[in-house]
């Protein structure tokens, strides 16, 4: 049976301090005169992506090319930006590393990725324009419209994620509040019978990764930011108290239907939900259909529904729905091969292979360019066939329904993308659900880095 190249060794990882702090004054040691071979860096990995690399994409790409392709998996959690780092420091960065913008500001702020802003538009010549393409241009200022990664699929993370037949089966209904949310958890954690083993909740908590995913959804729905426009080309910090002691606080409640936070990842949820062992989460998307449905649990994976994730009460105005970013690739400056990189990525994403490569993982992302959802090779893929095209309608439902509740223009600057690999949620929402520490000093911890961290970055940008 195929897969949607999501395993547990794809998904789970290491937690790492990311890329910052260990690139001072490296740019690496190439010299972009073309020579050599083309290293790339990648957690689109598994057991249909792997194969797709090796056996199809790599070796067309070579035979037309003569360029010889490095190939180097990288996972989540972490450990990418951790070997990215490792490369940067010994001078031999790979020409390109696939993660969001978010994931990448660091390199941004510091001027280490390439404008890419021609390949984008050779591409939209066949696509059309770019979806949410503003989360690929981090720049500001009279530098706003360049685009420093190209883009590969859509994550959409305003989504609750529950299993439809628990919701019927237990009476229950989609939550429109944080009250309600947590009565459903209680309600699914103490049901016997055929959902005996199931768990209300899906909570990390590790200091990486998705509980920054989790933390900023739930920050939105309570009528908070991190950041607010400053005028200009600042932004400054919106990490108000009052919206985020109630969210700590909905954390500690929500702990008490899920497993134990500290093992919870973006993987553990994937694989607890393939198992029939969670009746709800947060994740991007559609995701956990492909990897049930991929894995044998068809039921499980048709059964999963999404809805928006609820708000704090009715009293409260979020200030958004959800957060959307494109996952794509920057071009990193300092590499030896920047020019042949972008002829790869023509090369992939161009007319013969862009929705081949979207369907690698057909739920996980959603395709950047609203044509290849629309194309008769997309629609025609086995996995939307099942059901007379009930995944296709999960994908248009979260495009359709979620996205336009969603404002998608959160405030930001290449330093406030920055300060994102500092992990700073994660780790506040680390020390409350898993080490017991109060959320009011957690949340003066979690303040205090963010102001030490933005001043830090703005000393170290270097992006103009």
């Amino acid at each position: 049976m195929p897969t949607d190249g999501t395993t547990r060794r794809t998904v789970l990882g290491g937690v790492g301090a990311g890329i910052a702090g260990a690139l001072a004054g490296c740019l690496g040691g190439g010299n972009g005169d073309g020579e050599g071979e083309l290293h790339i860096l990648t957690d689109l990995t598994g057991d249909q992506w792997e194969p797709y690399w090796e056996d199809e994409l790599i070796p067309s790409w070579e035979e037309q090319s003569d360029v010889p392709v490095n190939l180097e998996f990288a996972g989540f959690e972490g450990t990418g930006e951790q070997r990215l780092a490792a490369l940067m420091q010994a001078g031999d960065p790979p020409e390109f590393y696939h993660a969001t913008t978010s994931e990448l500001g660091e390199l941004i702020n510091q001027g280490m990725t390439q404008d890419v802003t021609g390949v984008v538009e050779d591409l939209q010549d066949h696509w059309g324009d770019v979806l949410f393409d503003h989360t690929l241009q981090p720049l500001v200022g009279d530098r706003d419209d360049e685009f420093h990664s190209i883009p590969h699929g859509v994550y959409v993370g305003g989504c609750l994620n529950y299993r439809a037949d628990v919701y019927e089966d237990l009476g229950l209904e989609v939550p429109e509040t944080w009250d309600e949310l947590r009565e459903n958890a209680r309600a699914i954690d103490e049901a016997g019978g055929e959902w005996e083993d199931m768990r209300g909740w899906a909570l990390p908590g590790a200091p990486a990764g998705k509980s920054g995913s989790d933390f900023s959804n739930w920050l939105y729905n309570a009528g908070g930011l991190t950041w607010e426009e400053a005028g200009g080309d600042e932004v400054e910090l919106a990490f108000e108290e009052q919206h985020v002691l109630p969210v700590l606080e909905m954390l500690q409640d929500m702990a008490e239907y899920s497993p134990d936070p500290s093992a919870v990842d973006w993987g553990t949820t994937i694989e607890y939900w393939i198992a029939g062992r969670m009746g709800q989460c947060f994740m991007n998307n559609a995701w956990l259909c492909g990897p049930a449905y991929f894995a044998g649990a068809e039921e499980v994976a048709l059964n999963t529904e999404q809805a928006l994730i609820p708000l704090r009460n009715d009293d409260v105005d979020p200030h958004t729905r959800g957060w959307i970013l494109v996952n794509g690739t920057p071009i990193i400056d300092g590499s030896s091969n920047p020019d042949e990189a972008r002829e790869f990525k023509r090369y992939m994403y161009g007319p013969e292979r862009h929705v081949e490569a979207s369907l690698m993982e057909p739920m996980r992302f959603i395709p950047p360019y609203e044509e290849i959802m629309e194309t008769d090779e997309y629609q025609s893929a086995e996995i939307f066939q099942l059901e007379d095209g009930e995944f296709l309608r999960k994908n248009q439902h979260v495009m359709d329904e979620i996205v336009p509740e969603l404002d998608v223009e959160i405030p930001s600057t290449p330093a406030s993308n920055h300060v994102s690999a500092f992990n700073i949620p994660e780790e506040m929402t680390n020390r409350v659900v898993v080490e017991g520490e109060d959320p009011e000093d957690a949340y003066e911890w979690a303040y205090d880095e963010y102001e030490r961290r933005i001043e830090e970055v703005r000393q170290q940008s270097n992006w103009q």
